[in-house]
């Protein structure tokens, strides 16, 4: 018999009687590898001297354990406070069958991660929850955007009034919004009510998981889910991490079957190629990077060219980049080509201006750094992919903007194919997720680029 004891007001459970060798499987069991660059060091979420371990690894803990052949006994001492929220719900939103059961799952469980496609509705399921449970809950975002974004649903959807918790404002409410940032430097012991649920969007972002642990295990609520678009890593200790805060995946829809369904556009996949007049020799990606994408003329006027195409088609274009740099070279390069064109980037003073000027149509073209998660545009029909990179979770985060169905027009992704060989593998990188991801709908005209097996070389100048 092993004894799993989770205490009142705390995310960590104590494992309080079990045989010797047990706390070293378990300690086997929660070791990942953490890469520090050039050299790697194992690394464990259980810790040997208070004997304990994340509230969200007890699942994948009693699991493995009951394989070995052990009976566990799990002792949750957890009381759920909060407040009573007597929310009404705008009939407005109705449920689709997938989101109704995606909130029937999280409500057995009671943590653990929804994986719902970009497009799919993940804040309405959130909002759901909230409302079956009717009571007070912390939503945890990651930018300005989804502060405000989350803010205006939850006014909308439950008639409540949010509290906001960043960029510069502390004014809780019975559903508050906080930024993780302003949570961590804050401190989460400033937070003046109790919450009985804790929801963490987009939690898939590797490139916060060690704050979204810290954050994680600080927070003591039994109701604690994520939610997530694109729920795989590369990196286990990233996956493993992200687990630990709010539980495994419990829920799982596919992009495919909601494309079948009606839910989401479409895709109709494209491909730009261009042949650079001179080569980088440049052995650092940031230099190569600049030489090969960004102040690249030969891509940038084949992006410009096929956004211009786009445009005059009907088509309200995303250009996705990664550099503010390479946003105001586009820019400009479409605005002499007579095209109407604005630039956001976070620190564009005017973004909800501009956003608002793209959604009813007047500028047709816009070039961002920004809208790769959570926010959310239903008017985008055609993203060019012009940043490059590698990213699985980025680029299916972006193109998700424009699966949303719009009549008589199906949801075109460009992608560019570069020519330096470094870069190419990036591309094909990028496809390989839009091929997975998007299963039967990817193009099957398109597979033969996975097929070439000697590498591009550099050309000599």
């Amino acid at each position: 018999m092993v004894v799993l004891r989770i205490p009142d007001g705390s995310a960590l459970v104590y494992i309080e009687k079990a045989d010797p060798s047990v706390y070293f499987k378990i300690y086997d069991l929660l070791t990942y590898k953490k890469d520090y660059g050039k050299w790697e060091k194992p690394e464990s979420l259980y810790d040997p001297y208070e004997k304990t371990f994340p509230v969200g690894l007890l699942p994948r803990v009693k699991k493995f354990l009951n394989s070995k052949g052990y009976r566990v006994r799990v002792k949750d001492e957890r009381q759920i406070r909060g407040e009573k929220l007597n929310s009404t719900w705008n009939e407005k939103f109705q449920m689709r069958r997938y989101q109704g059961r995606a909130v029937k799952k999280a409500l057995k469980e009671k943590m653990g991660v929804l994986a719902l496609p970009v497009g799919s509705g993940k804040t309405i399921v959130g909002l759901r929850i909230i409302h079956e449970l009717d009571l007070s809950a912390l939503i945890v975002v990651h930018t300005k955007e989804l502060l405000y974004q989350w803010a205006e649903r939850i006014e909308e959807v439950l008639g409540i009034k949010a509290g906001i918790v960043g960029d510069n404002k502390w004014e809780e409410g019975p559903v508050t919004v906080a930024m993780i940032q302003t949570l961590l430097s804050r401190g989460v012991d400033k937070l003046q009510r109790d919450y009985a649920i804790v929801l963490f969007d987009e939690c898939h972002r590797t490139s916060a998981a060690e704050k979204f642990y810290q954050l994680g295990i600080s927070l003591p609520q039994v109701y604690r889910f994520g939610l997530s678009a694109t729920p795989w890593r590369r990196v286990r200790g990233e996956e493993i991490k992200i687990e630990a805060v709010v539980g495994p995946i419990i829920y799982e829809v596919r992009a495919e079957d909601l494309i079948r369904e009606g839910f989401l556009a479409k895709p109709k996949f494209e491909i730009i190629t261009y042949e650079s007049k001179m080569p980088s020799f440049s052995e650092r990606y940031k230099e190569l990077y600049e030489d090969m994408i960004m102040n690249n003329d030969e891509r940038n006027r084949a992006i410009v060219k096929k956004a211009i195409e786009l445009a005059r088609k009907g088509h309200r274009v995303l250009i996705d980049v990664r550099r503010i740099e390479h946003g105001k070279i586009l820019k400009e390069m479409l605005e002499k080509e007579g095209i109407k064109a604005e630039f956001l980037s976070s620190q564009s003073p005017n973004r909800w201006e501009i956003l608002e000027a793209f959604k009813s149509g007047e500028i047709p073209v816009l070039i961002s750094t920004l809208l790769k998660e959570g926010v959310d545009i239903p008017e985008i029909s055609a993203i060019i992919l012009a940043g490059g990179g590698k990213s699985d979770i980025m680029t299916i985060q972006t193109i998700g903007r424009a699966l949303r169905p719009k009549k008589g027009m199906k949801a075109l992704i460009v992608d560019i194919e570069d020519d330096d060989p470094l870069l190419y593998t990036h591309f094909i990188e990028r496809q390989k997720a839009l091929k997975q991801y998007y299963g039967k709908y990817y193009d099957k005209g398109m597979e033969s680029i996975f097929e070439e097996k000697v590498p591009k070389k550099r050309r000599s100048s």
